[in-house]
């Protein structure tokens, strides 16, 4: 039902009856949370056997406010609700009733230890952080199968759709777009006819930054840098041949995903060019024309190896791979 649905059903006191008695399914909220050491939150209930995630059953609200309030209430946390990582719907054989089950990431408003919390000891015996693989085998066979789906679309980019804790059958097209990529950003090296690097100063950032910006879902890499040089600084010009291909692994991330970064030539700007430079969406507070050896040495190092390389590519003709990996943590 739409906001505008809503707003006709306040004027329409017999269609309100209708919502409020017609039959639905129940519905519970609960909540992958990790502490400093990447361990996940599990509780033990006090009303049924066997381990289980940390939420509950929602009351007449939207599931993320129930969440927020059962992380209250049964564990003294304060939590931020995250990213929906998997919907799962329990059919009614089960229970006897249909049950819908959220599952969220949530993140605490500070680190959270065990030892913190504070269990509502009517609902809640005990709670432990744990490794995903104990976690998995501690909770019961329902919610480790959502659990595991959970910490697959962690990894990636979806929302993991379950019934009884089994992936729902999707149409093949369907499944290749939710299927886990790395992340992808595209740079352009951005010169004038005198040689110099364009270095950004964005408004979001406390480092200085490379013309360029994440690859969205419908784009190609090389779309994606002329849209953002369009976006960041009204400069549309023709994206230029591939210069650097920059992959790190997801452990080399802050986000925790990989990420591959393709780094584009363009045309030297013209001095009358650079005189046009704008900042149309706000994100860039302010522009610099830096030699390259000024320009690697303001920016941090990772961005001063893609510019190092993007010159190499330049001047030999080629393009630079660049390839940053470190196991992840177990």
């Amino acid at each position: 039902m739409t906001d505008t649905d809503m707003a006709g059903a306040e004027q329409d006191p017999d269609l309100v009856r209708y919502l409020a008695a017609h039959a639905s399914p129940a519905a519970c909220a609960d909540a992958l949370i990790r502490n400093a050491q990447g361990q996940v939150l599990i509780v033990d209930p006090v009303y049924k056997p066997g381990w289980d995630l940390p939420g509950g059953m929602l009351d007449d609200e939207e599931p993320a406010e129930a969440l927020v309030r059962e992380l209250r209430e049964e564990l003294g946390l304060h939590a931020e609700v995250g990213r929906l990582l998997a919907v799962d719907t329990v059919s009614a054989r089960r229970w006897g009733r249909t049950i819908v089950c959220f599952l969220y990431a949530a993140h605490p408003a500070k680190a959270a230890e065990a030892a913190d919390l504070v269990l509502q000891s009517s609902e809640i015996r005990e709670a432990r952080f744990v490794g995903d693989q104990e976690a998995l085998a501690l909770l019961a066979e329902p919610v480790a199968a959502r659990l595991a789906a959970a910490l697959a679309a962690e990894r990636g980019s979806h929302t993991a759709v379950l019934r009884d804790g089994r992936p729902a059958p999707v149409a093949r097209r369907d499944h290749y777009r939710l299927l886990p990529a790395p992340m992808m950003a595209a740079t352009v090296l951005v010169r004038d006819t005198a040689g110099r690097v364009l270095v950004l100063e964005p408004s979001y950032k406390a480092h200085l930054e490379l013309p360029g910006g994440m690859v969205e879902a419908h784009e190609t890499p090389a779309q994606a840098a002329g849209r953002e040089l369009a976006e960041e600084l009204g400069l549309r010009v023709p994206v230029g041949r591939l210069l650097v291909v920059d992959s790190n692994s997801a452990a080399l991330s802050k986000y925790g995903r990989a990420l591959t970064c393709h780094i584009y030539d363009a045309e030297p700007l013209t001095p009358a060019q650079t005189r046009e430079l704008r900042f149309v969406d706000g994100e860039i507070r302010a522009a610099q024309w830096l030699e390259p050896k000024d320009a690697q040495n303001a920016l941090p190092p990772l961005l001063a190896e893609r510019v190092a390389a993007a010159l190499r590519a330049l001047e030999a003709g080629t393009v630079e791979v660049i390839e940053r990996s470190r196991p992840e943590a177990a």
